[in-house]
C-alpha cells in the first residue's frame, strides 16, 4: 500500500483537539466518518474516508479486495490468492456468510465494509493482530494501535492502574482484565471475535469461531491436521517470500519448521542460534547436531556478549504500543535480528506458539480427574512424581482438588489471597490448578492495589457464576499460553521492523491452531514424550532426535548474570518508577527480590521483566491521569 512512512509521532488536528498519530505503520478508523485526518494518514480506498493508514508496511502485509457490494481489507499475514480473496467475498456478500473470510490460511485481522457503511472486524484466532476501539463524542474509533485510538480519542494521558496490575502479577488470570488494554477507556476486541460498527457508530461485539476442544476427536486425525497444515503454512510462505529463514535454537518447535523449509528453499536456509559463551542455555549443542544432518541448513551462530545481556539499553528501545514482556531482553533481540539482517531482509520464522498448542500443561490431569479415569490419573501420578520427584498422591490429590474447584470459586480464593497474601516459592505441583497462588512478587503490590485487584477478582467471579459455562481447566490455560505468545510475536515483528525482517510464526495460522485446539489437553499428554502430537504429525519429515528431545533452553543464567551487570541501573531506575508514583508497587520490596538476585538467589524474573516493560511503557505513554 503506498503510504508514505511516519517517521515520528505528528500533530494531527481531528476538528476537535490536536493529537499525534503514534509512529506507524497502523490503521484507523471513525464511524461515523469524522473530519479528514491530513498526512502522514491516507485513505485506504479512495473516496472512502472510513478506513485510514500510515506508516511502512511489509509488501503484502495489507492485502484489500473489492467487489460491488463490499470492500475487504485483511493485515498481517493472509496467504491465499487474490482469486480466491475476491471469490469469496463475492460469495459472502450474496449469503452474508461474512465469516468465510476468516479460513482464508494464513493469520490476520479482517475489517470488512460493507455498502450502507456498516464496518465488521474480525481478530485472528490467536490474538497476534489485535484490534483496539473506543467510543468518543458519539463515535467509535478504531485502530490496530491502542495508541492512535487512546490520541484520537483525548486518553492518551489517561492508563488503566488495575489493568497494569493484573498484567504484572496475575497474567495466568485474563478474566481479570478481559478485554481491556492500559490505556483507560479504550478496550482491546479478543481473539476470535468480531465487531459490528453500524453507520452511526453503535458496537456490537461477540466471538465468531470458539476453540474449544471437541471430546471426539481423535489423537490420529489430530495429528494428520496438523501436519498437512503446517506443510502448507510454511510451503505458502516459502514460495511467497523473496528470503526465508528460520530460528534454529535446537529445541522441537524452531527446529521442525526448519526442517519444513528446506523441502521448500531453491537455495540452503540460513538457520540462526543465539548463544552466551559465560550463560550457555544449553541450545547450541543440539542445532549444531541437527543442522549436520541436511546439507540444506546454513547454521548461523549469534553469540551474545555483556551489550546484549538482559536489562541493557531499557531507554533507547522504540516504544512499544502496550506493555512489552520482553522490554528486559530487547538488547538480545536487537542483536539476534541485527544478525539475521545481515544476510538479507526478507520473511523469518520463528517457533513461537509451538508450546502453547502442542504441550498439555499440568492442569489438563484435573481433566482426567474430572473425566473418572482413575487408572489414567494413577499411571499419569505415578509417571510424572518420578520425574519430577514429587510425590505422587500429592499430585493426584491437587488433580481432583481441581476437578471439583469451579472457576468462580478459584477466583474467590484469589481474591482473599490477594487481600492477604501469603507468597511462597513456585513449584511444579502449582500448576495443578486454574492458576498458581500468588508468588513471592506479590509482596511488592501496595495494600491499595491488592485491594483493587482482589475486589476485580470477586466482580469477575460473580459475574462467570451468572454466565455459566467457561473452557474446561486445559483449554483455558493453552488459550492463556496461546495469547502471551501471540502477544510476543506481535512485538516481535514490531522490533523486527526497522531492520527488515519480517518475523513470522506458522504455529499461530488459524488452521494449525484449529488443529491443536480441537484436540482435549489429555489426549495431548504423554509423561514420557514432550509434545506427542508434533511428533506423530511430522514423523517421517523432521529428524526423530529432534522430535525427541526432552530438554528445553534456559536462558535463567544470562537473567542472572544481567541483572548483576545492571544492578545499580536497575535499582536507580525502580527508586523513580512511575509505577510508584501510581501506588502500584512499593519499590523497596522490588529492590529486595533484586537484589536477592544479585547474590544469586532465587527471583521471580518473569513478573520482574513483566513490571519493567511496564515501567518502560508508562514512562513513554503516560501523562500523569490516573484511573482504575
Amino acid at each position: 500500500m503506498p503510504v508514505p512512512p511516519c517517521t515520528d509521532r505528528q500533530p494531527v488536528r481531528d476538528g476537535r483537539h490536536e493529537v499525534r498519530l503514534p509512529r506507524g505503520p497502523a490503521l484507523a478508523g471513525v464511524l461515523p466518518p469524522g473530519p479528514a485526518l491530513p498526512a502522514p494518514a491516507a485513505q485506504v480506498w479512495p473516496g472512502e474516508p472510513v478506513l485510514w493508514s500510515w506508516g511502512s508496511w511489509h509488501d503484502g502485509e495489507v492485502r484489500t479486495v473489492e467487489c460491488p457490494q463490499a470492500r475487504v481489507l485483511a493485515v498481517g499475514q493472509c496467504l491465499a490468492d487474490t482469486e480466491r480473496m475476491r471469490h469469496d467475498l463475492v460469495r459472502s456478500a450474496r449469503d452474508g456468510h461474512w465469516e468465510r473470510l476468516t479460513r482464508w490460511p494464513g493469520a490476520y485481522l479482517l475489517l470488512v465494509l460493507e455498502d450502507g457503511g456498516r464496518l465488521t472486524a474480525y481478530t485472528d484466532l490467536a490474538g497476534q493482530f489485535p484490534l483496539y476501539y473506543a467510543r468518543c463524542d458519539g463515535r467509535t474509533i478504531v485502530s490496530t494501535l491502542a495508541t492512535a485510538v487512546a490520541a484520537m480519542a483525548g486518553r492518551d494521558g489517561a492508563v488503566d492502574t488495575t489493568a497494569l496490575a493484573a498484567h504484572i502479577f496475575c497474567p495466568s488470570v485474563p478474566e481479570l482484565a478481559e478485554g481491556q488494554s492500559a490505556f483507560a477507556g479504550v478496550r482491546r476486541l479478543q481473539p476470535g471475535e468480531a465487531l459490528r460498527i453500524d453507520s452511526s457508530g453503535s458496537v456490537t461485539h461477540g466471538p465468531y469461531e470458539r476453540l474449544e476442544a471437541d471430546s471426539g476427536a481423535r489423537f490420529e486425525e489430530s495429528a494428520a491436521r496438523l501436519r498437512a497444515s503446517l506443510q502448507r503454512a510454511v510451503a505458502l510462505r516459502a514460495h511467497g517470500a523473496g528470503r526465508i529463514s528460520c530460528d534454529f535454537s535446537g529445541g522441537m518447535d524452531s527446529t521442525a519448521l526448519a526442517f519444513l523449509a528446506v523441502e521448500e528453499a531453491a537455495e540452503p536456509l540460513d538457520a540462526f542460534v543465539y548463544h552466551h559463551p559465560d550463560a550457555p542455555a544449553g541450545d547450541l549443542e543440539h542445532a549444531v547436531r541437527y543442522a549436520d544432518q541436511s546439507p540444506g541448513i546454513r547454521l548461523h551462530v549469534t553469540r551474545g556478549g555483556d551489550a546484549s545481556l538482559p536489562y541493557r539499553s531499557l531507554e533507547s528501545r522504540g516504544a512499544a504500543d502496550q506493555p512489552d514482556p520482553s522490554t528486559a531482553a530487547v538488547a538480545r533481540l536487537r542483536l539476534r535480528l541485527a544478525h539475521i539482517a545481515q544476510q538479507g531482509a526478507g520473511t523469518h520464522l520463528t517457533g513461537e506458539g509451538g508450546d502453547a498448542l502442542l504441550t498439555a500443561p499440568p492442569v489438563h490431569l484435573g481433566e482426567v480427574a474430572a473425566s473418572g479415569e482413575r487408572r489414567r490419573l494413577a499411571h499419569d501420578a505415578l509417571a510424572l512424581g518420578r520425574l519430577r520427584r514429587v510425590s505422587p498422591a500429592s499430585i493426584a490429590w491437587r488433580a481432583l482438588r481441581l476437578a471439583r474447584t469451579p472457576l468462580d470459586r478459584m477466583l474467590r480464593e484469589l481474591a482473599v489471597q490477594l487481600e492477604n497474601p501469603q507468597p511462597h516459592p513456585p513449584q511444579w505441583l502449582d500448576a495443578i490448578a486454574w492458576w498458581p497462588s500468588p508468588g513471592p512478587e506479590a509482596s511488592w503490590l501496595t495494600p491499595r492495589t491488592r485491594r483493587d485487584l482482589a475486589e476485580l477478582a470477586a466482580e469477575r467471579a460473580a459475574q462467570i457464576r451468572r454466565d455459566g459455562a467457561r473452557p474446561s481447566p486445559g483449554t483455558r490455560a493453552a488459550l492463556c499460553d496461546l495469547r502471551a505468545s501471540a502477544m510476543m510475536q506481535s512485538q516481535l515483528v514490531a522490533v523486527g521492523r526497522p531492520y527488515g525482517v519480517w518475523t513470522q510464526a506458522p504455529f499461530l495460522d488459524g488452521d494449525v491452531v484449529r488443529a491443536c485446539m480441537t484436540l482435549p489437553a489429555p489426549r495431548k499428554a504423554d509423561p514420557f514424550t514432550a509434545k506427542p502430537l508434533l511428533a506423530a504429525g511430522l514423523a517421517g519429515l523432521v529428524p526423530e532426535a529432534v522430535l525427541h528431545r526432552r530438554t528445553k533452553g534456559d536462558y535463567a543464567a544470562e537473567d542472572y548474570l544481567g541483572a548483576r551487570f545492571s544492578a545499580p541501573a536497575l535499582r536507580a531506575r525502580l527508586t523513580g518508577s512511575p509505577l510508584a508514583d501510581l501506588g502500584i508497587v512499593e519499590p523497596a520490596r522490588v529492590i529486595a527480590s533484586l537484589d536477592r538476585a544479585v547474590t544469586g538467589l532465587a527471583a521471580p524474573f518473569p513478573a520482574f521483566n513483566r513490571l519493567l516493560g511496564v515501567d518502560v511503557w508508562l514512562r513513554t505513554h503516560a501523562g500523569g491521569e490516573e484511573t482504575r
